[in-house]
């Protein structure tokens, strides 16, 4: 879809017909409002997985509230955010991520940094070909919150070498691990989101555990 510049004299007939859409529009909260109470589902999930999880969590791990946060213009586009577990500091990362990206995809990301990195990859190096790796990608973008699902940003981690994870690791500074499902795909429309999310969230650590 090309739509003409800005400063064009007329409207074309593509803007002239967007413009008189409304329905978008007039679905958008509700389908929001779906979106946040699917992952609100999730959340008690996790935390009541979390309970019982004897995970490698840095002190001040944030293991049961959680935090939801929304957005109108992620690259132009609304999203939904879920983080937990969730640990945030200028040198220390250790978040669960769930991202509902309007457009894009629903995304469960492990996102780690600090001084126990080393501890987290070397499992990751022994485990890249594993049942639990079946669909997961490993960020190679310098900033640990670019997003956006492609081919420079993100590779399947069952396609690295030992060498190639640890050297990733040691450029980045961070790893994070990311398994998709695209809202253009069919199975998303029965998709679901709390089983997705907790299956995912024991995957990655799975692959990160000692």
């Amino acid at each position: 879809m090309q739509i003409p510049p800005e400063h064009s004299p007329n409207w074309s007939r593509q803007e002239w017909d967007l413009i008189n859409v409304t329905e978008l529009f007039k679905c958008k909260p509700a389908i929001m409002k779906k979106a946040e109470r699917f992952l609100e589902e999730l959340r008690s999930a996790l935390a009541e997985e979390l309970v019982h999880h004897s995970g490698p969590f840095p002190a001040e791990t944030d293991l049961a509230k959680g935090q939801i946060a929304r957005g109108e213009n992620h690259k132009g586009f609304p999203f939904l955010s879920l983080d937990l577990p969730q640990k945030f500091s200028k040198t220390e990362f250790f978040t669960f991520r769930t991202l509902f990206w309007w457009g894009h995809y629903l995304g469960f990301s492990l996102i780690l940094k600090g001084p126990e990195l080393d501890n987290w990859v070397r499992p990751l190096k022994e485990r890249r070909g594993q049942p639990e790796g079946n669909g997961v990608f490993i960020s190679r973008h310098a900033n640990p919150w670019e997003w956006e699902f492609n081919g420079e940003n993100f590779v399947r981690v069952s396609e690295l070498s030992p060498q190639d994870i640890e050297s990733l690791a040691d450029s980045l500074q961070y790893v994070k691990l990311m398994r998709v499902f695209p809202l253009c795909d069919q199975t998303f429309l029965q998709l679901d989101w709390k089983e997705a999310g907790l299956q995912t969230f024991r995957d990655l650590m799975q692959c990160v555990l000692k």
